[in-house]
């Protein structure tokens, strides 16, 4: 919604059509009503920042980017192997 309202401040375009462009960026679902090659540089790299978060998810990037256990409760094995 926010990635909209400020594209749609930037661009003097009409919001609902700069929220469809963002929706269908954060679904990742190649629509667009053919605004998208007039748009400046920031709107273009709002636009490029919700296909990425929408092609990794938000809950993927929210546990990647605020995990607090930095500990693994994961060991590699150990083994003497007898050769030959």
């Amino acid at each position: 919604m926010t990635g909209g309202m400020v594209i749609s401040a930037v661009e003097g375009q009409p919001l609902i059509r700069c929220l469809f462009e963002t929706a269908s960026a954060v679904g990742t679902v190649g629509l667009t009503l053919g605004m998208t090659p007039s748009l400046g540089t920031l709107s273009r790299l709002i636009l490029i920042v919700m296909m990425f978060l929408g092609r990794i998810g938000g809950l993927t990037f929210m546990y990647a980017a605020f995990r607090k256990s930095k500990c693994s409760s994961a060991q590699f094995p150990q083994e003497n192997l007898n050769v030959g």
